[in-house]
């Protein structure tokens, strides 16, 4: 799961509405990552400091991103991986935000929910389905 919410790269093949990323700088526990989204015709892009720790199979490992640019006044989120067992890893995923815009605001919070359990499903159905393309 960890690979799958790191590779930004990949995101607009699978996460709604991301149309675009770009990695500005990477190393090996930080991206600077310019993102551009797009909902109801709506669209925008931001700049997110992204920092990391791999997981090492036994410790938990973390993905967070921060940004205070573009349609974001904040924007904070947080992944936690911890391992339960060999093929298990409860997975955490904190998000807070605030929009500059006040229309981005009332679209997203009209539909939130919507959005949120859309995202949430593309990541599960994103691991389910590179887990079935490494079986074949």
């Amino acid at each position: 799961m960890f690979q799958v919410v790191i590779d930004v790269e990949k995101y607009p093949d699978f996460v709604p509405w991301c149309k675009a990323v770009y990695i500005k700088e990477k190393t090996d526990s930080q991206m600077i990552v310019d993102l551009l989204a797009a909902f109801h015709g709506i669209k925008g892009s931001y700049i997110s400091e992204v920092t990391f720790l791999s997981p090492n199979g036994i410790n938990e490992s973390w993905i967070k991103a921060v940004s205070s640019n573009g349609i974001f006044k904040h924007l904070y989120n947080e992944w936690k991986f911890t391992p339960m067992s060999k093929n298990k890893t409860m997975v955490e995923f904190y998000i807070e935000f605030e929009f500059k815009s006040n229309l981005f605001s009332t679209l997203l919070n009209s539909v939130y929910k919507y959005a949120q359990n859309k995202i949430i499903t593309a990541f599960k159905d994103r691991v389910e389905s590179l887990a079935k393309q490494k079986l074949s």
